[in-house]
């Protein structure tokens, strides 16, 4: 997670994600040692238990839906058992149509469950955040 307050959205995302039926159970928050002159441990990152199948496309409903209720900028990054990273850049989510938030989650579900995908969902003539795999 990043950007400026990507403490705040790393836990609203873990309680997001743990609201998830499908995911409940499946989220652990990973933290770090405290930095001086903080009184405890600092969310790190989060790790998320996938199972082939539907968890997937769990997680990326879940993601989609949980970035399209954030105002403004989001940068998250997820780094899968292989080492592969899928990156979503999103500005301006809320002004995506159904069609658009669609696509997105079939993108970011392939990236998630394929073995070789490099995606680049910034289609054209559209605003849209793109789903990155690198």
């Amino acid at each position: 997670m990043s950007g400026e307050d990507h403490l705040a959205a790393l836990e609203s995302l873990q309680e997001w994600l743990v609201d998830d039926g499908e995911l409940r159970g499946r989220v652990t928050g990973l933290e770090s040692p405290p930095p001086p002159g903080a009184l405890g441990p600092v969310l790190d990152s989060l790790l998320l238990a996938l199972a082939p199948g539907s968890v997937a496309t769990a997680l990326a409903t879940a993601l989609i839906s949980w970035i399209r209720h954030r105002g403004g900028a989001v940068r998250v990054e997820v780094e899968l058992p292989d080492g592969r990273r899928v990156k979503l850049e999103a500005d301006r989510v809320r002004e995506l149509t159904d069609a658009q938030v669609r696509a997105h989650l079939v993108d970011l579900v392939a990236a998630l469950t394929t073995d070789t995908v490099a995606l680049e969902s910034n289609r054209a003539g559209t605003e849209e955040p793109p789903v990155t795999n690198g």
